[in-house]
């Protein structure tokens, strides 16, 4: 008996069976009828054209199509935008990162100087307290008060209106004999 199982064995009797009249058919199309070949009259055979019927796409394959071409477009920029977005997240932190780092540098510098400038301070007090410096403690004696300065009059502001002073004529002097 066959290996090949009864089921197969139809369903390849079948196609057999279809493309067997598929190409009956299409001799029949495709050659003229024979009466028409062994005619005296009738040198050349008569060939008729067949025209193939186009058939309309029905409107829902139709509506089917516009909706894939347009989910296409939909999932386009929302992968676009996904992928605009996480870049300017990376971006963002990433920008974050170094400033945070600056400000982290600027505040050590901060601390560094406070830390500079009292450590400055306490050297000053130190040597103050030396009496080999020469510096003496502030009283009322020692104090200097000096005189208020007379107020310098203000000078006119010049306007478009107003001309400006005219400088007064040098004397000239020969430079030699």
């Amino acid at each position: 008996m066959n290996a090949v199982p009864r089921s197969a064995r139809t369903q390849r009797n079948r196609s057999q069976q279809s493309l067997a009249i598929s190409k009956n058919q299409r001799s029949r199309i495709a050659r003229p009828p024979t009466h028409t070949m062994m005619s005296p009259k009738t040198p050349k055979p008569k060939v008729e054209n067949v025209s193939v019927l186009q058939q309309q796409t029905p409107i829902l394959l139709k509506a089917l199509l516009f909706l894939k071409i347009g989910s296409d477009i939909v999932t386009f920029t929302l992968i676009a935008t996904a992928v605009t977005v996480y870049s300017w997240t990376v971006y963002s932190q990433q920008q974050w990162s170094q400033e945070y780092r600056k400000l982290e540098e600027l505040q050590r510098d901060e601390r560094n100087m406070t830390a500079t400038t009292e450590v400055i301070k306490d050297q000053l007090a130190q040597q103050a307290e030396n009496p080999a410096t020469g510096l003496v403690t502030p009283n009322p004696s020692n104090t200097i008060f000096l005189k208020k300065a007379p107020e310098r009059p203000q000078p006119q502001p010049f306007t478009a209106f107003t001309k400006p002073p005219e400088p007064k004529p040098k004397k000239i002097t020969p430079l030699g004999y």
